[in-house]
């Protein structure tokens, strides 16, 4: 019988870390595309989303500025402030300012907060219009008792 020569062959030098590199990113996608049931919602380390049917009571939600039935002159930074509070800590919120003609969404913000009990939020939109325009500011919070409050100040816009 005749022997056969074996040869292996190696990588050439500089392509061994491209190679574990493409096999660690590889990896860590298959994993990161892994459903799991104890996730954060935002991302950032935060707590999990965890629901608490202890919690009966809604978020408190002031909103200071803009105040019902404001007029801006177009140009003019429509600032909308406020506080939320809850006695079992808050979970998520959003503020929106929609144009009643369109419907269109000009400012959206999204939170996620978990656990924190009150919060001082703010955001601004430079507003501009050629013809007048009404407008909806929309502010929306909700706790880990799923309880949400809601609360609209409509404003006009001026050219």
């Amino acid at each position: 019988m005749k022997k056969k020569n074996l040869r292996f062959t190696t990588m050439k030098p500089g392509y061994q870390n491209s190679f574990w590199g493409i096999l660690i990113i590889a990896a860590l996608a298959v994993a990161c595309s892994k459903g799991s049931t104890n996730t954060n919602d935002d991302g950032t380390g935060g707590n999990p989303h965890v629901d608490n049917p202890t919690d009966t009571t809604a978020p408190i939600l002031d909103i200071y500025t803009p105040v019902a039935n404001q007029i801006f002159v177009s140009g003019n930074v429509v600032t909308v402030t406020g506080k939320i509070t809850d006695d079992y800590g808050l979970y998520r919120g959003s503020i929106k300012i929609i144009d009643d003609a369109s419907g269109a969404v000009l400012k959206v913000q999204a939170y996620e907060i978990h656990g924190i009990l009150s919060y001082n939020f703010s955001i601004s939109y430079t507003a501009t219009v050629t013809t007048v325009a009404d407008y909806t500011v929309t502010v929306q919070f909700e706790d880990h008792g799923n309880n949400i409050t809601t609360r609209t100040v409509k404003i006009k816009v001026i050219p």
